[in-house]
């Protein structure tokens, strides 16, 4: 190595420069006390001992540099740990067998204006300091380590580290010692201590199952982290367990004492043989976990804090997280308020996702989120304001039936009699059985044409009828300006539609003398204008109001001589989430009742055609359109098909049942049985465990978007024809089997929507697929407590416990793949769709389809696409930018169906998408604490032009950043923020 004109002087930026001096001036000093006692040592030994002692005071003195750098900037929880990218080969540079050794950096992020900047700490021996960067990228070392460097050997399988040398010296300046470090990260390891578990049949591995959630530990005993595959590290495994690794490891936990102690413990038989050329184990097994685990892992405490990423405010970055299990325990309407704030400070831009949706976006993504965790079934609501959504059902169908009972004469009076019948169909579209209260509002406009010489009759919900015995008989109750039907109880298995009677009210209605000219035809009329709608009461509250239903306005047509054979029956329904606005000029929505509240520039069309009523299961206009469509069945109006709504999911069996005809509710329409129900079909997932686990579960809140249904443009389709063809001729279109997402063209509006929920962990919609707007910032700006106590204190607290995650910006591809491999397990229904043509003979009326199993996207092992590409994206300022990954073609990585051997075929929930994401999160950190410091230290002698070694010291520290006792707040206290040295070696 060519030496320099003087003596080395390192350079520090001014952000890291105070504490690394004052300690490695600490350090130094100690050194020079040494360097006296040694003086004085070295009349009574030989020179060769006092050279060794000047050796180990300078490696040292490299780890008092370390410490120093790690005791200040690591007193914090907003820190990262990056990695060097290995280097591109040059041209005509044959590839070395070995392992490129990767450069760590310590990164701190700071707001300048809307902007983030970084800058950088190297944790290896460098003589410049990297500048402050406003893009997050590990630096080139080789710029940073000056020119006069030492290569050695760390680890057998990595290549030579090439660092610069810290020059020390005596009071007088003269050279007596040098050193250089490299520091490697054991936080991308998997601790083996942790990870993996026998708890599935015949000691399988095992992760969490439907209907639980995927973070909910597997026993109250094991850290929840015991969830990642630790078996997906044997070359021979992939998704689904294979050989004996996990077993073994459990089995030699107790044995685990030291870094290099877990072959041993696994019992790998010595001597152990290495290739000479890549340093690898020659067996596989043990060469995987040599390179992949560490039992050295400390765990600790961490408080989650607003990461400095792109779209997140500056008025909040670096601020602690809420804890939603703290909100989901305060009182209600002060959490949504909290939640709801906390987005607009953090997320500024969020709320524009909203489109055409009428209230309180934020604050109605926070009342779902509470009351899908909750333990209740009672939805929060503030009329106008925000509407949760729980476990209380939605009106599916309504059915009013209207019969003419004829006339008679009394006292000289002629006495129409009339009968109406209010029906309401139910759906229970969550995963849980649901009982409750049910009353349904009776708003019936409907009055008569002229009879005789009379004008228009009067409404049949005017208060002239109701409120007077002698002219009609119900059990009606007037509240609030509504009549409602009696409380009736409603029990409903999940996914399960059923029909209830809520009120029958007969009427006596004088129309004049006996003696008039009675018409021999007349209609029953209700105009647009003086349309009603309905409510819902749920155990007393109101959780739903469609504003109005538009019904025929050529009216229904009754013979006044008819009834002498008896009464005439004419029928209107009306299914929420289908066709709103007049005959002639409907809005065809995808038919999720979710988003019928909110549809309010439109008012619900009518269904007055009897053979289109499907009692007791899934809608579909059958008589009049599904059975006279194509064998596709591209007709979409009138049908609840979720594997075509823009989330996916299972569309539940219709049945075989006759068809009805005019008069149809002869036979009663609620005694007509439905198909079985499944919990596996409900298209809305609620936890009802009073807690969340993981923040990533905000992904099953409804997501009430509202935008204009188009498509963009793919798979050489036109996006503009085919939104005509959706939205004009009410046909999916031919190319397309699924409604669009919300593309880059879709207008805001405001009688569109249904069938999403947050898109966290899988592609977002294409408009809002940009920083500040995606659904996974969410996880930038909320968290859950520890996970592993059931105290509800720690659940609610402000820290996390950071036990068995792995820093995704550090880890290697075997530990990556180990945390996403495993079979896909929220989703018991996973289906490929095997024709596109419905399957009517057997009751599905739907594509047919066959169950299928999947894991993880895969090139060779499982998970490969899944760990490259997150190699080829890092690092990562927040964990919450794992969403947005992407391989080398530019596709999503995370729940994206392409990436699946059933590609569009896929039939799947939103659950299941996002499983493989929810894994890697909950799994993932973005900090490292543990750490092994490689140091060089030399005593020298001679000239700084012309060293002369006398002695060198190799040792290998295992530090941890203790982060030591924390405040109430969860805040680290500086003093008590140390690093611990807990292993001590030479190599």
């Amino acid at each position: 190595m060519k030496a320099t004109d003087r003596r080395p002087t390192p350079r520090h930026p001014a952000g890291f420069t105070l504490p690394a001096i004052l300690v490695v001036a600490s350090a130094l000093l100690i050194l020079a006390v040494g360097l006296m006692l040694v003086a004085g040592i070295e009349r009574k030994t030989a020179r060769s001992f006092v050279d060794r002692q000047r050796a180990e005071l300078a490696a040292h003195a490299g780890l008092e540099e370390v410490k120093a750098i790690l005791n200040r900037e690591a007193a914090n929880d907003d820190f990262l740990i990056i990695a060097s990218k290995p280097l591109p080969l040059q041209e005509g540079e044959a590839a070395s067998p070995k392992e490129q050794a990767p450069y760590l950096y310590l990164a701190r992020g700071t707001m300048a204006g809307a902007s983030v900047n970084y800058r950088y700490a190297p944790l290896f021996s460098a003589m410049e300091q990297p500048s402050e960067t406003g893009l997050l990228a590990a630096p080139d070392a080789a710029s940073l380590t000056g020119p006069v460097t030492k290569e050695f050997e760390t680890l057998p399988w990595t290549g030579n580290i090439s660092t610069a040398w810290i020059p020390v010296t005596d009071e007088n300046e003269k050279p007596v010692g040098r050193y250089a470090y490299w520091v490697e990260d054991l936080q991308g390891k998997l601790d083996p201590r942790v990870a993996g578990n026998s708890l599935g049949e015949n000691g399988d591995h095992i992760r969490s199952e439907w209907p639980f959630p995927p973070s909910r530990p597997l026993d109250d005993g094991q850290p929840s982290q015991n969830v990642i595959a630790l078996h997906a590290l044997d070359p021979a495994s992939g998704d689904e367990p294979q050989g004996d690794l996990t077993p073994r490891v459990i089995e030699g936990r107790i044995a685990m004492i030291s870094p290099d102690s877990v072959l041993g413990a696994i019992g790998v038989a010595a001597p152990l043989s290495r290739d000479p050329d890549t340093g690898l184990l020659d067996d596989p097994l043990a060469s995987a976990l040599e390179r992949n685990v560490s039992p050295a892992i400390q765990s600790y405490a961490e408080q989650p804090l607003v990461p400095f990423a792109s779209g997140i405010s500056g008025t909040v970055a670096g601020r602690p997280k809420l804890n939603i299990n703290r909100l989901l325990g305060a009182p209600r309407p002060d959490a949504i308020d909290e939640f709801s704030g906390w987005i607009n400070s953090g997320l500024p831009e969020f709320v524009q996702r909203k489109g055409g949706f009428p209230e309180d976006y934020l604050k109605t993504l926070a009342a779902g989120a509470f009351d899908y965790a909750d333990e209740d079934d009672e939805p929060t609501v503030r009329a106008g304001v925000y509407r949760g959504i729980d476990g209380a059902p939605f009106l599916s169908e309504i059915v009013l039936r209207i019969e003419y009972l004829g006339s008679i004469a009394k006292n000289n009076r002629r006495i129409m009699n009339w009968r109406m019948t209010l029906f309401g169909e139910f759906w229970n579209m969550t995963n849980h059985p649901v009982e409750g209260q049910a009353r349904l509002s009776y708003e019936v406009a409907l009055n008569t044409s002229p009879i005789g010489a009379g004008g228009r009759g009067r409404p049949f919900d005017d208060p002239y009828f109701l409120d007077d015995p002698e002219r009609s008989t119900h059990d009606l109750t007037s509240m609030n300006g509504r009549y409602f039907s009696a409380p009736q109880t409603v029990p409903l298995k999940p996914d399960e539609y059923r029909f209830f009677k809520f009120a029958t009210v007969d009427y006596a209605i004088d129309v004049g003398r006996n003696n008039i000219n009675l018409n021999t035809t007349f209609t029953l009329t209700e105009n647009e204008g003086d349309a009603r709608g309905i409510s819902v009461l749920w155990n007393n509250q109101e959780t739903e109001r469609i504003a109005g239903i538009v019904r025929d306005s050529y009216g229904m047509d009754f013979n006044m001589l008819y009834p002498k054979q008896g009464s005439q029956s004419k029928g209107k329904a009306a299914i929420p989430g289908h066709s709103y606005g007049p005959y002639g000029d409907h809005i065809n929505n995808m038919g999720d009742p979710r988003i019928s509240h909110y549809l309010r520039t439109t008012r619900l069309g009518e269904n007055s055609y009897a053979t289109n009523v499907s009692p007791n299961r899934r809608n579909i206009r059958r008589g009049t359109i599904f059975d006279s469509d194509s064998s596709v069945k591209r007709k979409h109006y009138g049908r609840v098909m979720p594997s075509e709504w823009p989330d996916g999911g299972h569309d539940s069996p219709v049945g075989t049942y006759s068809l009805l005809t005019n008069a149809y509710l002869e036979p009663d329409i609620t005694k007509m049985k439905g198909p079985a129900t499944d919990a596996r079909n409900a298209p809305m997932r609620l936890s009802n465990e009073g807690r969340f686990y993981s923040v990533t579960e905000l992904g099953n809140v409804y997501d009430p978007v509202m935008w204009y249904p188009t498509y963009g443009n793919s798979r050489g389709a036109s996006g503009a024809s085919d939104s005509r063809t959706l939205n004009d001729s009410a046909q999916m279109p031919a190319s397309r089997n699924v409604w669009p997402d919300v593309s880059n063209a879709s207008p805001a509006g405001t009688d569109h929507g249904g069938g999403n929920t947050l898109r966290i962990g899988r592609p977002e919609h294409e408009r809002f697929d940009k920083p500040g707007w995606r659904a996974a910032q969410l996880l930038d700006l909320f968290h859950v407590g520890i996970v592993d106590s059931g105290d509800r204190t720690d659940r609610e607290g402000p820290v996390v416990e950071i036990n068995g995650q792995v820093n995704i910006n550090t880890a290697g591809e075997d530990v990556l793949r180990a945390l996403a491999a495993g079979m896909l397990q929220q989703d018991p229904e996973l289906r490929r769709v095997t024709n596109r043509a419905h399957d009517v003979q057997s009751g599905r009326f739907a594509p047919r389809s066959q169950l299928i199993e999947i894991g993880t996207p895969t090139t060779e092992k499982a998970a490969d696409q899944v760990a490259q590409a997150l190699i080829r994206s890092r690092p990562f300022a927040s964990a919450a930018e794992l969403a947005a990954v992407e391989n080398a073609d530019g596709v999503p990585i995370f729940g994206n169906r392409d990436l699946y051997e059933a590609g569009q075929n896929l039939e799947w929930t939103d659950a299941a998408a996002e499983e493989v994401f929810g894994r890697v999160y909950d799994a993932a950190t973005l900090r490292s604490r543990n750490f092994r410091v490689w140091v060089i230290g030399q005593s020298i002698a001679g000239t700084w032009e012309a060293p002369e070694v006398m002695s060198e010291a190799r040792k290998v520290f295992t530090v941890f950043a203790d982060p030591g006792e924390r405040n109430q707040d969860g805040a680290i206290i500086p003093q008590n923020a140390k690093v611990k040295v807990i292993y001590e070696n030479d190599f």
